[in-house]
């Protein structure tokens, strides 16, 4: 089990806004991908699109009140998020507040932590669930197979939670440590390995972050249409290399042919794992990718599962 202060090295690419007032759920219910109408109490990972169904960001959204909502995000920048929500506000009755500069972000990672969150706020999160306790907001993460929370702090928690965690026999662990944990599990990162240019369905996020019965959102056509018809075009794949890691955009090839590019990669042993997007015409999964041109060096791509 560990933990990361992830935006000690993220340069501050996360956002914590709250946004409240008459029509704040029916604004936000027309915006997000995932469906909001839950109990006070409730926690939703969903995503931003556009009206082309692509992803410009995700959050987790807490309801915590009947017209009070809490936007959580790890991987975008306060002015981003506060730019989608108010692109297309217009006459609607909602405030926006940034707490951004007053959240920090904590990942706790490993089995079993969900039961020691329980022993140190005396209530536990659950699936579609947060807790607010000892100077925190907790929800699920997504950053790995095993149990996993985010718990949003105030910056004088911060030093009670680090002595709280040493005592409990928790470790302090960087970024990598949580990106290695993520790419090994093939969640992908919003924008970095899907975006501006992706439709969720391609990186599997269509399970687990959009709503095909809560009625009418920004992208939900695409979303519909996709749902229906099935397949896409190109996929998320967990990719293998030695050496070097290639930056993220390093192009893959198979043959002559350009098949995809890199998106997320870590250190792992001697060598790097990653996140790459690959074409699935003409890709053979049992082949190896050159990398950067066709003669460079060999990747692996990963079985899924």
């Amino acid at each position: 089990m560990f933990y990361c202060l992830i935006n000690k090295e993220l340069n501050n690419q996360s956002a914590k806004v709250r946004i409240s007032g008459p029509d704040a759920y029916t604004y936000l219910q027309g915006q997000f991908s995932q469906d909001l109408n839950a109990p006070i109490g409730g926690s939703a990972y969903g995503l931003w699109l556009n009206q082309k169904g692509k992803a410009l960001a995700d959050s987790t959204v807490l309801r915590c009140a009947e017209k009070e909502f809490l936007i959580l995000s790890t991987g975008v920048a306060p002015a981003e998020l506060r730019a989608r929500l108010e692109a297309y506000l217009i006459a609607d009755e909602v405030e926006l507040a940034d707490e951004s500069a007053t959240a920090v972000p904590l990942v706790l990672i490993g089995d079993g932590c969900g039961a020691l969150l329980a022993g140190l706020l005396a209530v536990s999160p659950g699936p579609g669930r947060y807790v607010e306790a000892a100077g925190a907001v907790v929800h699920p993460g997504r950053y790995s197979t095993q149990e996993n929370y985010v718990a949003w702090l105030r910056p004088e928690s911060v030093a009670q939670w680090r002595d709280w965690l040493a005592r409990a026999g928790v470790s302090e662990a960087g970024v990598a440590t949580v990106e290695r944990e993520r790419i090994l599990a093939g969640i992908p990162a919003v924008p970095r390995d899907i975006g501006p240019n992706d439709l969720p369905n391609e990186g599997g996020l269509d399970a687990v972050a959009i709503s095909y019965t809560k009625g009418c959102f920004l992208g939900q056509e695409v979303m519909a249409r996709l749902k229906n018809l099935g397949q896409v075009r190109r996929r998320l794949h967990q990719v293998r290399g030695t050496g070097v890691a290639p930056a993220s955009g390093t192009p893959f090839f198979q043959g002559e042919r350009r098949i995809g590019e890199l998106r997320s990669t870590v250190r792992d042993g001697d060598g790097w794992i990653g996140l790459a997007m690959l074409g699935l015409v003409g890709l053979d999964a049992a082949a190896p990718l050159a990398v950067g041109a066709p003669d460079g060096t060999r990747a692996e791509i990963l079985p899924h599962g």
